[in-house]
């Protein structure tokens, strides 16, 4: 029988969220607490009717929505599957064979699993004070330093200043910051990473999976150095992001009403979860994203605590940061579940 390439097995697979019995009480995955724009399902169901062709391989009106969003040029925009799909071909054309990349530990998981699908040597650097350590990472050399900025799944976040002497300082070629949480940090526009797409050593990726709560129809996009972008064509699946998919992109662009209701919902209930669960007598590490992460000695006795009311969260121990939990923003009714778990 045919056997995998060796360094396959030390691999360990990916383990997503499980969902409560309720959709309430589904805090374990940070999706969108209000869901889709309404425009969203209309846009698929119109697209639909154009199932049996192949969608736009460059996915060209959405490139061409979001070039305008970010003020950049389209050649410098590549739509992904996800933005997972995205952070794969990173590594297959940066990091193969051999490749160096840095990261924080705890990793995002797909960060630290492409490096070691492709034959890399990944080194990740502890965080200090639930933050990226860039000084350290500055010091080691790589061909991709890894930033996910909001980090997940502390939920700190670096200012763009921090950012800009990094990539000045640091030793990576290039320098990925991935911005899946981006929108919900208190001010985004001195947080991201975006202004410095264009200076050939950044590559910043967005997600349609939080915000825009499209994490079931898989979109998500990278900005950067146009010559990085026409690499990735190369390699990737020319057919990758579905009809359904762009045209649920667009509607989800296009309708701002919705992204502010979510954003403002966002902030709102994650000071309400953050004070609820202080109440509790729990420590929170400040968070600027969708999510809150409670120091928890016993999080296996937390996590019961909660699924006995029909919330289910995510065990620390299985984001590299044991002895915590992660908790999505809930919806007005799942915030009623937590606190009577927690009363």
């Amino acid at each position: 029988m045919i056997k995998p390439r060796p360094w396959l097995s030390r691999i360990e697979p990916y383990r997503p969220g499980v969902h409560a019995s309720s959709e309430d009480g589904s805090l374990a995955s940070n999706e969108s607490p209000l869901g889709a724009s309404p425009r969203v399902a209309q846009a698929v169901a119109e697209a639909a009717a154009g199932a049996h062709h192949y969608p736009d391989p460059l996915a060209g009106e959405l490139r061409g929505e979001l070039a305008r969003l970010h003020q950049v040029a389209p050649e410098q925009i590549l739509v992904g599957n996800g933005s997972d799909e995205l952070i794969f071909l990173l590594a297959w054309a940066y990091l193969a064979h051999g490749g160096r990349a840095v990261c924080a530990d705890p990793a995002y998981r797909m960060d630290e699993i492409s490096s070691q699908v492709v034959g890399a040597h990944l080194t990740k650097v502890p965080l200090r004070a639930w933050a990226h350590d860039l000084d350290a990472m500055a010091e080691l050399d790589a061909d991709i330093a890894y930033v996910v900025n909001p980090h997940n799944p502390t939920g700190t976040a670096l200012p763009l200043a921090a950012l800009e002497r990094f990539v000045a300082e640091s030793r990576a070629r290039l320098v990925v910051v991935d911005e899946a949480y981006i929108d919900f940090t208190d001010d985004p526009s001195t947080t991201t990473a975006m202004p410095l797409a264009s200076e050939g050593r950044v590559a910043v990726l967005r997600t349609f999976s939080k915000i825009h709560g499209l994490a079931g129809l898989r979109v998500g996009y990278l900005v950067a150095d146009s010559a990085i972008v026409e690499t990735l064509r190369k390699i990737r699946a020319p057919f990758s992001v579905g009809v359904l998919a762009q045209a649920a992109g667009l509607a989800a662009l296009r309708d701002a009403g919705h992204h502010q209701a979510v954003r403002r919902h966002t902030l709102t209930h994650r000071e309400a979860l953050t004070s609820l669960v202080t109440r509790a007598g729990y420590q929170v590490v400040p968070s600027q994203a969708n999510f809150v992460l409670i120091e928890a000695r016993d999080e296996t006795e937390l996590i019961d605590r909660l699924a006995r009311h029909g919330v289910a969260v995510r065990p620390g121990s299985a984001l590299g940061v044991p002895g915590t939990v992660r908790i999505s923003v809930p919806t007005t009714r799942g915030l009623e579940l937590v606190e009577r778990a927690l009363a």
